[in-house]
């Protein structure tokens, strides 16, 4: 849920940038680790939520600019439809609430 914080946080950009925020999530996902998060750590719809963002990622992440600066991204309908995504998908993670570990982190 941390990677997807990263996208839904406006000021993420100006801190880390875009490229730092994509490659955060496939620091914890891709392909090949999709298999590893399973029930019953995560609902049918969490798993759902983590599906449905990583292959619009995948979709869309060459059409991010590499940037900085968040007024940059104003216009590039990859990276709002990215925010929107990780918005959306993560509501359904703080259904159920941050976990022990990410409570400490935040």
């Amino acid at each position: 849920m941390e990677s997807l914080d990263a996208f839904a946080d406006e000021e993420a950009v100006s801190a880390i940038g875009t490229d730092e925020i994509i490659e955060t999530w496939y620091d914890y996902m891709d392909d090949d680790r999709l298999g590893f998060y399973n029930e019953p750590v995560f609902s049918a719809e969490e798993l759902n939520a983590l599906r449905r963002f990583h292959n619009l990622l995948e979709c869309s992440w060459q059409n991010v600019p590499t940037t900085w600066r968040p007024d940059e991204l104003e216009g590039c309908t990859a990276w709002s439809g990215l925010v929107a995504a990780a918005r959306e998908e993560r509501a359904i993670f703080l259904q159920r609430g941050r976990s022990d570990e990410e409570r400490e982190n935040t």
